[in-house]
């Protein structure tokens, strides 16, 4: 049999991805996944218009709309405590073609989807219950996988899209900084209508966001965030959930919500963000959240994978070697990366508004969005992926932070006392020189990593 040009470890959504990106310009891409069956965790499932553009140039968007798939238009913030909704459409985004749309979907579904329209394509095979246990070495260079059976498969390129906890990225040596950073319940509503169709929500005043989004045919999905430092256990969840979390989200969602929270099981999924400084090495990438992941909030999992999965393809379309192209890979990789994950990071600490700062910049945020079709348009670039300029999240940063001061000093931020107003200063500063400081470290650590 002949050997296959690329071998990618992991059939879920970006390894099929990768391979319906690969399979045009190779002769044979072997793909393996390690479950038989259906892998029942829950994964992500809304995609912005950057990921929506790879998928249709993958042939892909169609399948997924004949099987159900629902578009996303943008976001809407509800702060709650009497304060109006905010918008932020896709369509504001500065030459972003409209009608700019995501879509959104059930994993499963999804992932089903990929792999009954990629696997039939010329050139591509898929194997599940495949686990891969090692890699197959020659000299310093990757040259194939060895299976749990014992089987070499060896492969000029081989990728690896096992996800965020990856075994193989630890038998590269690649190195991680991981932190874990909450909880999600995941909810299933059934017949229910979000406030604003088509559009992604996050709700704000508990304890933390509360993701939630369409999914097709009358279902949304409710992804709620929970401290580390949550009481385990089906019942104190449920419990933390209607009493902590459901006065926040209004009607009829709320009892959408009480119901799917009453279920005999509640799905419950840590939040890691975790970050690498290396995605290749000869002979091997790392492709999706193997690569590194953020928090769930800013939906932006799926669509880095899919850059990923673009950026490779054209980098090993246009480059004389393999690992030429997956030097250039891991350096565009990486600049499209960061921005989305301090964007993660800091975007999660001002919804939580755990803190005197962040709740100040969370006002602050809110009042910049509101005054401004400027500034929600630069905000969805970001958040996106339109935009991954690290220096456009500082300036934009800087702003938000500017409107904070002033909201503060004005005394529209909540803060009749002065007294009040000098802490909820104090915090704001500390809160965003801590921000800005941790940013331009990233931006150095790279340059000369």
């Amino acid at each position: 049999m002949t050997a296959p040009d690329v071998v990618i470890v992991g059939g879920g959504f970006v390894g099929m991805a990768a391979a319906a990106a690969l399979a045009p310009v190779c002769r044979r891409v072997v793909v393996l996944e390690a479950r038989a069956g259906k892998d029942p965790r829950f994964r992500g499932e809304l995609i912005h218009p950057h990921g929506a553009a790879v998928l249709a140039e993958l042939g892909l968007a169609l399948p997924l709309a004949r099987e159900g798939s629902a578009p996303v238009e943008g976001f809407a913030v509800v702060p709650g405590e009497g304060h109006p909704d905010v918008l932020l459409p896709y369509d504001e985004i500065e030459d972003m073609k409209p009608p700019a749309r995501g879509l959104s979907m059930d994993h499963h579904a999804m992932v089903a989807c990929l792999r009954a329209e990629v696997s039939s394509r010329s050139g591509v095979e898929l194997y599940r219950g495949e686990r891969v246990t090692g890699l197959v070495r020659e000299g310093d260079r990757i040259v194939g996988v060895e299976t749990a059976s014992g089987e070499r498969i060896c492969a000029e390129l081989t990728l690896v899209a096992e996800g965020r906890h990856s075994k193989l990225r630890g038998l590269l040596g690649i190195q991680e900084e991981t932190r874990l950073l909450s909880f999600t319940v995941a909810l299933l509503l059934e017949d229910v209508e979000l406030p604003h169709p088509n559009y992604g929500h996050v709700f704000l005043g508990a304890l933390g966001p509360v993701l939630a989004y369409g999914i097709g045919q009358g279902r949304a999905r409710m992804c709620v965030d929970l401290p580390t430092s949550v009481e385990k256990g089906q019942a104190a969840m449920a419990k933390l959930l209607r009493e902590a979390y459901a006065p926040f989200v209004p009607e009829p969602l709320r009892s959408a919500m009480l119901r799917a929270a009453s279920a005999p099981a509640i799905e419950v999924c840590a939040n890691h963000a975790i970050q690498t400084r290396r995605c290749a090495l000869p002979g091997v990438a790392l492709v999706g959240d193997s690569g590194g992941c953020c928090h769930p909030l800013t939906a932006t999992g799926l669509t880095t994978g899919l850059n990923d999965v673009r950026v490779l393809a054209g980098e090993l379309a246009r480059a004389f070697t393999v690992d030429a192209a997956l030097h250039r890979y891991q350096k565009r990789r990486y600049r499209f990366v960061r921005a989305r994950e301090i964007l993660a990071d800091a975007l999660y600490d001002v919804f939580r508004g755990a803190e005197g700062g962040t709740r100040t910049i969370r006002s602050g945020v809110i009042r910049y969005w509101e005054r401004s079709a400027r500034a929600r348009a630069a905000s969805m670039a970001l958040l996106s992926g339109q935009e991954s300029s690290l220096g456009v999240f500082i300036g934009e940063y800087v702003r938000v932070v500017g409107q904070s001061a002033y909201d503060v000093l004005a005394g529209e931020a909540r803060e009749p006392s002065w007294s009040g107003r000098a802490a909820s200063l104090s915090g704001l500063l500390r809160t965003s020189y801590d921000r800005i400081e941790r940013s331009v470290v990233t931006v150095y650590e790279d340059a000369i990593g």
